[in-house]
């Protein structure tokens, strides 16, 4: 769904949860539940380090295929994402971590207009059995 608004993390989230849906009635209780989780706490690192990070969210997307939910998030900054040195005491600062582990692939690509597009997948197969 290209957004030409202002897209934020509810907004984003709930589109990810309306696209799980049908995929999650197949799935056991618990592996839906942590699909949809993992979703929406990488759908909200990538819009929130879009808003704070990369002048704001250009285009955002999301959709299943099969048991693969594909998300990406399109801001105007070139500077790629990167995990930034933090001090012990330091809060924040895990969002790129937390998307990196959560996701089966994570891919950064420039955007036609200049910034970037970040697409992640999260793979169901890939969750832990019963």
């Amino acid at each position: 769904m290209a957004q030409t608004e202002r897209v934020t993390c509810p907004d984003a989230r709930n589109r990810v949860r309306s696209v799980l849906q049908p995929l999650c009635e197949k799935l056991p209780a618990h592996q839906a539940d942590q699909l949809c989780q993992d979703a929406c706490l990488v759908t909200s690192e990538l819009i929130t380090n879009a808003m704070l990070h990369g002048d704001g969210v250009s285009d955002f997307h999301a959709h299943v295929d099969d048991k693969v939910l594909t998300v990406g998030v399109s801001d105007r900054s070139t500077a790629l994402p990167r995990t930034a040195a933090r001090a012990p005491e330091q809060t924040g600062g895990f969002g790129w971590s937390i998307v990196r582990l959560l996701s089966t692939h994570v891919e950064v690509a420039p955007g036609a207009e200049g910034g970037k597009t970040i697409t992640v997948t999260l793979d169901a197969a890939r969750l832990p059995a019963p």
